[in-house]
């Protein structure tokens, strides 16, 4: 038998109670198919970045199992035809991943912008010299204009 993990996602329309019954009916699903489920965690309510069908806002729950291959083939169109799970993802456990990803253990916290680091101030900038402008003629100006519009043009 191979170790699995199952994450789905289920509707935040559900209680708390509801989806402890929903998990319970989804690892009643992964017993029926063969396999036998070791442990279930509920990863939280979280905002989806695109609706699916309609819902904004769904349920994480992950569940690992022991089953055969399959079994996995088995249950997967078993969800696949359930309406209450929005979307499903088996995969195979890697033994050396044994901890639940961290987005579980604390929430997400806003930083104030007084509590951001303040950042160095920029370096000043240094302007470059002008070169010094020339006196212009305007007596001379009028001779070079002169000069150019009477010269033939190719």
């Amino acid at each position: 038998m191979e170790k699995y993990e199952l994450l789905y996602l289920l509707p935040a329309k559900y209680t708390e109670d509801e989806l402890k019954q929903m998990s319970e009916k989804i690892n009643g699903i992964v017993t029926a198919a063969g396999g036998a489920v070791s442990e279930t965690h509920q990863l939280g309510r979280r905002k989806l970045a695109y609706p699916i069908g309609n819902v904004r806002v769904g349920n994480y729950v992950l569940s690992f199992f022991d089953a055969e291959q399959a079994v996995v083939a088995k249950l997967n169109e078993m969800l696949r035809l359930s309406a209450d799970v929005l979307r499903f993802f088996i995969v195979q456990k890697e033994p050396a991943i044994s901890k639940i990803p961290a987005f579980v253990e604390e929430e997400p916290r806003r930083v104030r912008a007084e509590e951001q680091p303040a950042r160095p101030p920029a370096p000043p900038m240094q302007q470059q010299p002008l070169p010094p402008k020339e006196k212009i003629n305007m007596a001379d100006l009028d001779k070079k204009l002169d000069e150019i519009l009477t010269e033939d043009i190719l």
